[in-house]
């Protein structure tokens, strides 16, 4: 076997070559399970009925994307401002709020769009007198990437440890984003803009770049 690999005539280019393309199907395969999510969420959307009525603390029995309506009294606890969010190419921020029932049960609501003028004094402090949305799963802080800072009024991703470090408290393993009545000057997010990326299509290309790549290392030593 040493010996095979020895007397390739494109030796290097099979030893290079071969993690590229294991690379690739990797991200092929990433943007395929990304597709099949985004099918799940949107056959959800399109069958939901109408948001049940909820409380705070029966949110950990309920599912990712399910529409659900909270009507009790909440007690606000603490608000940030996710950086680098575009609403019909306008740059801003989503104003992340975390409120509390009486029995001290948390949750975290994405209230939704502010644009970068927006400072926390100005929006989104108030309780509503309901919250209607969809629950989503929090973000994953990737290896490489920038750290949400501790007591800061911003952040880079709504990170479930960390925003529950942040006021000292468990959150649920969902979070609530409002799909209507977000607030004076909030614009709400609006899901259909983003609910069919192009995850497919990435994944046959990536796929396709495997095989490309695949197809040469074979030739050049003259294995096909």
């Amino acid at each position: 076997m040493i010996n095979f690999f020895k007397n390739l005539p494109y030796k290097y280019l099979f030893y290079l070559g071969i993690p590229v393309v294991l690379i690739f199907l990797s991200l092929g395969y990433w943007q395929f399970t990304s597709y099949l999510e985004v099918q799940d969420r949107n056959r959800l959307d399109t069958h939901s009925e109408l948001p049940k009525k909820t409380l705070i603390s029966e949110i950990p029995s309920r599912d990712i994307y399910e529409s659900i309506q909270i009507q009790q009294d909440l007690i606000f606890v603490k608000s940030w401002l996710l950086r680098s969010r575009v609403n019909n190419g306008s740059s801003g921020y989503h104003l992340i709020t975390s409120y509390k029932d009486n029995e001290n049960n948390q949750i975290l609501i994405n209230k939704g769009w502010v644009p970068l003028s927006s400072t926390l004094d100005d929006v989104g402090n108030e309780s509503n007198e309901t919250y209607v949305g969809i629950l989503l799963e929090y973000d994953i802080k990737p290896s490489i990437g920038q750290d949400d800072i501790k007591n800061s009024d911003f952040l880079f991703r709504i990170e479930k440890d960390f925003l529950s470090n942040e006021i000292n408290a468990e959150l649920p393993p969902l979070y609530l984003q409002l799909t209507e009545n977000c607030g004076e000057n909030i614009i709400c997010i609006n899901n259909e803009e983003n609910s069919d990326p192009p995850h497919l299509g990435y994944a046959f290309q990536w796929v396709f770049f495997a095989l490309c790549l695949s197809l040469v290392i074979l030739r050049k030593n003259k294995l096909i």
